[in-house]
């Protein structure tokens, strides 16, 4: 599932491809499931005249503003992604949705697994979900992550996964952080000490800051059609790997029912 890189890269994305202060002419819904709120007959009918205003992200969600005080969010699901091309351009596989632009070009919602979900909204808080801070803005401190892991008698790994803990952070830049502060993912969050936690903030930031920076080289270097994923941490994710800083063999577990790789020397239980 695309984490807070693969979703801040996508409104990058959409910035560099111009989609700010352009205005929706249609909207073109190929499966209607995706369509959470309104109706879809209201979705179709409201979208058209809408002038995008700011791009922004909010954990893993695509906030786009538009005029009229109403906000279109979109969650990419497991496999989605988004494309501004020309409208005499053949739609690669997979576009579920389409939305017609007054330049002649298409925003595009490709979503191979129909997963996808699209909200037209005047306020985003309606919809969303409780979120912890945002790492990578200056409210992500030792002392904030702290008090959330006070007195939480589970695993790390697990709790790191909740949005109300970590905005955004998921299952692949979890491992990545933990690997990186060399914390054992079965590690108890209220066993934590003041140490383990500042190595773990700067863990989650160094992991989501360098996945960041490889995916704008990779606009700069694919553009118009840079890929929606890459493979952006340093922790071996193959059964039997070696760990690239001790050479010992890689461990997979599930923690909370997904699977969890880290380092045995590098990231003991205690």
């Amino acid at each position: 599932m695309p984490e807070l890189p693969e979703v801040e890269n996508v409104c990058r994305y959409l910035v560099e491809a111009g989609l700010p202060g352009r205005t929706f002419l249609r909207a073109n819904v190929g499966w209607g499931k995706t369509v959470k709120h309104p109706s879809l007959e209201d979705f179709v009918l409201d979208i058209p005249g809408g002038l995008v205003g700011d791009v922004s992200r909010r954990g893993k969600y695509i906030l786009l503003s538009l005029s009229g005080d109403k906000t279109l969010m979109l969650h990419l699901g497991m496999t989605g992604g988004l494309r501004v091309h020309e409208r005499s351009r053949p739609e690669p596989p997979m576009v579920r949705h389409s939305f017609g632009l007054d330049d002649g070009r298409e925003l595009r919602f490709i979503d191979p697994r129909k997963f996808g979900k699209m909200w037209l909204v005047d306020d985003p808080a309606d919809v969303l979900p409780p979120f912890g801070p945002e790492p990578l803005d200056g409210s992500f401190t030792p002392d904030r992550l702290g008090e959330v892991l006070a007195g939480r008698a589970v695993p790390i790994k697990g709790l790191l996964l909740e949005q109300s803990v970590v905005a955004g952070l998921g299952n692949l830049y979890a491992d990545e952080a933990l690997y990186l502060s060399g914390i054992n993912p079965q590690r108890k969050a209220c066993d934590l000490s003041e140490d383990d936690v500042g190595r773990l903030t700067g863990g989650i930031v160094a992991a989501l800051t360098s996945a960041l920076a490889q995916y704008d080289r990779s606009r700069a270097e694919d553009w118009p059609d840079p890929p929606f994923g890459l493979s952006t941490w340093t922790i071996p994710r193959q059964p039997g790997s070696a760990c690239v800083r001790c050479e010992e063999v890689m461990s997979a577990i599930r923690v909370r029912g997904r699977t969890t790789y880290f380092c045995p020397g590098c990231q003991p239980t205690e």
